[in-house]
């Protein structure tokens, strides 16, 4: 993907355990910056180990982008694993640094949590803090729609924040290998 401000090109990819450092410096990087954006807390995020960043990148499709050798952004998606809602996958973590913003950084992160997430669910679920217009208008251009709204979702010192909830309906002629489509 082509800088738009001229800084070098950003490829976007799955990250892995040999990632864990890069992972760890932008999930802690999002916390201390966005700290509304997000339900963790950087004080929490900060006081665990590497291995809890590690194992993290093992049970969800963690995604980075780079600008050279630098991460400028991150976004993650994890299936659920119930008998019953394995079907669902839910996005997290959106965060590109303010350096790297403007460029379709979160786009082309999102277009990759996307196409890893069409061929494992169904469906892709996330939340957005109320407020948050960039990240709205983004997810709605990719598809998403709006089905409700949790009031008081996330706490802080600050107050409370509602949260916008988002899903992503993938058409039964994109579902994963082997799934069934059913008529209601």
């Amino acid at each position: 993907m082509e800088s738009q401000s001229g800084g070098p090109p950003v490829a976007v990819r799955r990250l892995g355990v040999a990632d864990a450092e890069d992972y760890r410096t932008i999930r802690l990087a999002a916390l201390a910056r966005e700290p509304d954006a997000f339900g963790s807390v950087y004080d929490v995020e900060v006081a665990r180990p590497l291995s809890a960043f590690v194992e993290r990148l093992k049970t969800s499709h963690v995604f980075g982008a780079y600008a050279g050798e630098r991460i400028v952004g991150l976004a993650g998606f994890k299936q659920e694993d119930g008998p019953k809602d394995n079907h669902k996958g839910f996005v997290w973590g959106l965060y590109v640094r303010p350096s790297a913003r403007g460029q379709g950084v979160a786009r082309a992160l999102m277009a990759e949590v996307i196409a890893s997430a069409r061929d494992r669910v169904e469906q892709l679920t996330l939340a957005v803090v109320e407020g948050n217009e960039a990240a709205l208008k983004l997810y709605r251009s990719l598809g998403f729609e709006v089905y409700g709204l949790e009031p008081r979702a996330l706490k802080s010192p600050a107050g409370y924040r509602n949260e916008v909830l988002m899903v992503l309906i993938f058409s039964p002629d994109t579902a994963p290998p082997g799934a069934v489509a059913t008529a209601e």
